[in-house]
């Protein structure tokens, strides 16, 4: 199919010609035959790089020239942000924008824009506050829509559904992914046509790793004519044969040792493998990016010699760094943890799966899901530029070959699995529903929670008591927190729980929350940290010993049990504690290998919980509390002593380091800074001419309105 033969506005047809696509691969063709462009909703279960995003993209654009609004959700902020990249193609035809944070807001602002790239989670905040523009969204796209079977993200895909159905908003849907097992029951629950394909634009070869060989299904051998380990023996042996490597391991610790092994393979190989010009290049911008000189100066040294390791740890500009680099062909090989896989949208001749095992705190070693592995093995082989694509598992004895070569290899996806009726999954969306109008009664939740997959896949002709039970069950337990109050069949919810739906609070998290807000005996810097922190969104810091007077200021404050989460979350606060007390984030990285990335995830995340905290401390009659939260959530959101926070929330440009520098100096108010000379400032170190200007006119203009 032609793209001139589209159903599209003819600038929309000129954009698509100017990024190179003149004709439509089978599976899109498909796709557009089954309405894709008609306003028809569609499941696209179709291979990586077959496609699929270009035609949401369009579908997207097609909406707004149509004069409605378009809303492309996916799992991951890194990958909303990449997404907002993808759609600069339309400038000119779209004014696309992104929300992914901030749950309490409506974000009025949206209806400005004519497409909005958003996470799960912020669709389904938004249609809790139910804004006003809701009813001009003409499309829905969700990526990634596997995540249907993710404990976490799948009931907010199916709340989402659910809610969009119950407005009877007149939305397409249109889903993406290259892995679900069960495509057509879940295209049936969508209401949507399945576009099921294998295709490829480049063909895929799966085998196994073992003894100098890859063994593949149908028997043949391929040799690998490189040395040492595994890994690095196929990431030096792909570089030879004028491709790249994507290694993926199951560990951060992993990714940096593989990284440097394979670079010093590389190094040694009689050949030359990469331009050392072009990698020296891009190793000082990574270094620069980088705000931790530890973690910058280990990876921009494998940069230089063309490999990079690509893990959670990073910071967001120093992936993109990465794989951009990896893009352009000037690193050679990206080592990557398995978690990061999702993320991570570099296709290589290559892919190599090192392990097919992981640790899980919870369950010890545990085997990766087929879904991942294929998720994985489908970035393997370059469009244009690779005859073939090879994805290999690596074995490591004999009697493994012929396991993974039956449960990965030739293994079919697992079906997705709905978690939605789950205890803690169907209390918060069924106060979600409540507080969000949804419901008024127990009849009308179990109508609304008749529309996800979870109800659907129920497996008995009493499927609508069961519901009805399971949902009695989670309004009990929210009448019990405070939430919601019951009369007979009825439910409504408190002012409270109006206040934890629309934080987008966890019920569990926010009843816990308010227990030890009650229990404060004293505003505490320690208790503050420790309470937000207890919500178990937060990953835990295990390194080292618990920090006992840090302990004993919590135990003064609160009243809590001293048991093994008590000291997780206690470390947790003291990593914390060191961040708003502006010690080094080189410094934290040696003391709790927390690494920038790391540091970023708990900011982000204590931003939210911190001062959701604080207006449930407000809303139960502990003010005073609910400004010392405020307090705290802002220290930790700036890294900084509480005599820098007047600075760093009021100056842009002016971080925790500037921040002390001005402080240092004598400029410890935004007067001070506003009486200054810009020859004082910009003698500063870290400061230059320019930005002494900047930080001076907005000293000034402050100072003025606040008088």
């Amino acid at each position: 199919m032609d793209v001139a033969e589209l159903p599209l506005d003819a600038r929309l047809v000129a954009v698509l010609k100017e990024r190179g696509v003149r004709r439509l691969f089978p599976p899109q063709a498909e796709a557009v035959k089954a309405g894709v462009f008609d306003g028809r909703s569609v499941l696209l279960c179709t291979a990586t790089a077959s496609g699929k995003s270009l035609l949401a993209e369009a579908a997207a654009v097609k909406t707004a020239l149509e004069g409605r609004m378009a809303l492309y959700a996916v799992p991951l902020k890194a990958l909303a942000h990449e997404k907002l990249l993808h759609f600069s193609y339309y400038g000119k035809l779209a004014k696309v924008g992104i929300s992914t944070g901030d749950f309490e807001s409506d974000d009025k602002r949206l209806h400005e824009y004519d497409v909005v790239v958003v996470t799960y989670e912020k669709l389904d905040s938004l249609l809790r506050h139910r804004p006003s523009w809701l009813g001009s969204v003409g499309l829905i796209v969700v990526d990634e829509i596997h995540y249907l079977g993710d404990p976490r993200r799948g009931p907010v895909l199916e709340s989402i559904i659910a809610k969009v159905r119950h407005l009877g908003l007149r939305a397409q849907f249109v889903g993406l992914s290259a892995t679900v097992g069960n495509a057509a029951e879940v295209a049936q629950w969508m209401g949507a046509r399945l576009v099921a394909s294998s295709w490829r634009p480049v063909p895929l070869r799966e085998g196994v790793y073992f003894g100098g060989s890859i063994h593949f299904p149908d028997g043949t051998r391929r040799p690998v004519r490189a040395g040492g380990d595994a890994e690095v023996a196929l990431a030096v042996d792909a570089l030879a044969d004028g491709g790249q490597a994507l290694v993926f391991t199951s560990s951060r610790s992993s990714t940096v040792r593989l990284a440097g092994a394979i670079a010093k393979a590389i190094a040694a190989h009689p050949a030359r493998l990469i331009d050392v010009g072009e990698a020296g290049e891009l190793a000082e911008e990574v270094l620069r990016a980088s705000s931790s000189k530890i973690i910058g100066r280990e990876l921009a040294e494998l940069v230089a010699r063309g490999v990079a390791f690509h893990n959670a740890g990073l910071e967001l500009e120093v992936r993109r760094l990465v794989e951009e680099g990896f893009r352009r062909g000037v690193i050679k090989v990206v080592v990557s943890t398995t978690t990061l896989a999702a993320g991570v949208n570099l296709p290589a001749r290559r892919v190599v799966v090192a392990e097919y095992e992981r640790y899980d705190p919870v369950v010890g070693r545990e085997e990766i899901p087929v879904l991942e592995y294929k998720q994985m093995a489908g970035r393997a082989g370059r469009p244009g530029l690779d005859p073939f694509g090879e994805a290999v598992i690596v074995a490591r004895g004999r009697n493994e070959v012929g396991y993974l070569m039956e449960r990965y290899v030739l293994g079919q996806v697992e079906n997705v699995k709905s978690h939605i009726l789950s205890g803690p999954s169907l209390r918060a969306h069924a106060l979600g529903a409540v507080g969000g109008g949804y419901a008024k009664s127990i009849d009308e939740l179990a109508d609304f929670f008749s529309n996800t997959l979870g109800f659907h896949q129920l497996r008995t002709g009493l499927k609508s008591a069961l519901l009805r039970s399971k949902v009695e069950d989670a309004v009990d337990q929210l009448v019990e927190w405070g939430f919601l109050e019951r009369d007979g069949d009825y439910v409504y919810a408190t002012e409270l729980g109006r206040q934890v739906a629309r934080l987008y609070l966890d019920p569990e998290t926010a009843a816990r929350y308010i227990a030890l807000i009650k229990s404060l005996r004293r505003g505490a810097t320690a208790a503050y940290l420790y309470m937000v922190l207890t919500a178990p969104d937060f990953p835990r810091v295990r390194r080292g010993r618990m920090d006992k007077h840090l302990a004993e200021e919590v135990l003064s404050a609160l009243d809590v049990e001293e048991d093994e989460e008590f000291e997780d979350v206690v470390k947790t606060a003291a990593m914390l504690r060191a961040w708003i007390e502006e010690v080094d984030e080189d410094e934290i990285f040696e003391r709790f290998e927390v690494a920038p990335g790391d540091l970023r995830v708990y900011v982000d995340l204590f931003e939210w919980l911190g001062n959701a905290a604080a207006k449930l401390a407000g809303i139960v009659g502990r003010g005073e509390h609910g400004r010392g939260l405020e307090v705290v959530t802002a220290r930790v959101v700036h890294g900084v002593k509480e005599e820098l926070l007047e600075l760093v929330t009021a100056l842009r440009g002016v971080g925790r380091v500037r921040a002390r520098v001005l402080y240092n100096f004598g400029f410890r108010t935004l007067r001070d800074v506003a009486r200054a000379s810009v020859r004082e400032i910009a003698s500063l170190p870290g400061f230059g001419e320019k930005l002494a200007e900047s930080v001076i006119v907005q000293a000034r203009q402050l100072v003025t309105r606040g008088q």
